[in-house]
């Protein structure tokens, strides 16, 4: 795939795509742009970094259950796992439906 969102594409249908990340410490996904809707649900926390296309950086520190919600058109970014410990979320894209943030 083009413009992978996460590590591995877990599964597709006419209604979602489901993407699952997971970086050991110092691991990267790449480069990538939202073109859907979506959730992302973490399942193991730490310490992550996005780099975005306009030269900014965001820091989180995520917890199991945590959830982040965002638009199609989100800007370019990638994410790093500068914690010590695994990293590993879930990413649900919703196709054909807007989502209420």
């Amino acid at each position: 795939m083009e413009n992978p969102i996460g590590t591995e594409l877990v599964y597709e249908d006419e209604a979602v795509r489901i993407w699952r990340i997971e970086l050991g410490p110092g691991e990267e996904a790449p480069w990538h742009t939202h073109e859907l809707d979506y959730t992302t649900v973490v399942i193991e926390g730490g310490v992550v970094e996005r780099p975005n296309a306009d030269g900014t950086v965001d820091r989180f520190d995520l917890k199991p259950g945590d959830l982040m919600r965002g638009r199609e058109g989100t800007i370019r970014h990638m994410v790093r796992n500068v914690g010590e410990t695994r990293f590993a979320n879930v990413i649900v894209e919703l196709k054909g439906t807007r989502l209420e943030l």
